[in-house]
C-alpha cells in the first residue's frame, strides 16, 4: 500500500465506523436508562480507532497535497478525513465516563 492511498482507505473505513457509533450508541428502546446498545468499552475503542485513523489520513493527505499539488479529489478526501476525526473526537468525549 502506498502512503498516498491511505487517506481514501481511512475515509472508507471511517464511514461505517461512524455508522456503528451512531446506531450502537442509541439507548435501548425498552429501557432507555439501561444505556447504549453496544458496551461502553466498545464505543470508546471504536471512537479512538476512528480518531487515530482520521487524523493520520488527514495528515498524510495534507502532506501529499503539499508535495504533489492539490486536486479537488485530494482536497475533498483530506477534508473528509479531518471532519471524520473531529466527529470521532466528539464521540470519544461523549462516551468517556467522567
Amino acid at each position: 500500500m502506498k502512503r498516498q492511498h491511505f487517506p481514501i482507505i481511512a475515509l472508507t473505513l471511517a464511514v461505517p465506523l461512524l455508522g456503528l457509533l451512531w446506531v450502537g450508541g442509541e439507548p435501548r428502546a425498552a429501557a432507555p436508562e439501561a444505556g447504549p446498545l453496544l458496551p461502553w468499552l466498545t464505543l470508546l475503542i471504536v471512537s479512538e480507532f476512528g480518531l487515530i485513523l482520521g487524523a493520520v489520513g488527514a495528515l498524510l493527505g495534507v502532506q501529499h497535497g503539499r508535495q504533489q499539488g492539490w486536486s479537488g479529489r485530494d482536497a475533498l478526501i483530506t477534508l473528509g478525513c479531518a471532519l471524520a476525526a473531529v466527529a470521532f473526537l466528539l464521540q470519544l468525549i461523549r462516551w468517556w465516563p467522567l
